[in-house]
């Protein structure tokens, strides 16, 4: 038994570090750094607002709304709401 356990805990090891850094690529290129970066709502988010959470992934289900940052965390808001930038 000692034998077969020197020959597959390398062998397990290997398939093991593969997984990982496999798993480890798809998540860096499923977030870019492009899309973390996330604009400041200008207005004051109501209480019913801020319960419209982002996702992790800093996206909302509503393609009429987008993540932004406010007061009480990042939250979706209506597109015509967020100031582009000066």
């Amino acid at each position: 038994t000692v034998s077969i356990m020197k020959l597959w805990t390398p062998q397990l090891m290997t398939f093991l570090c593969m997984v990982l850094l496999s798993v480890l690529g798809v998540m860096k290129e499923k977030h870019s750094w492009d899309e973390m970066f996330i604009e400041e709502c200008w207005g004051e988010p109501t209480v019913i607002e801020c319960t419209k959470k982002c996702s992790r992934a800093l996206k909302c289900t509503n393609k009429n709304y987008t993540c932004c940052w406010t007061y009480c965390g990042n939250i979706c808001w209506k597109n015509k709401e967020i100031f582009a930038g000066l």
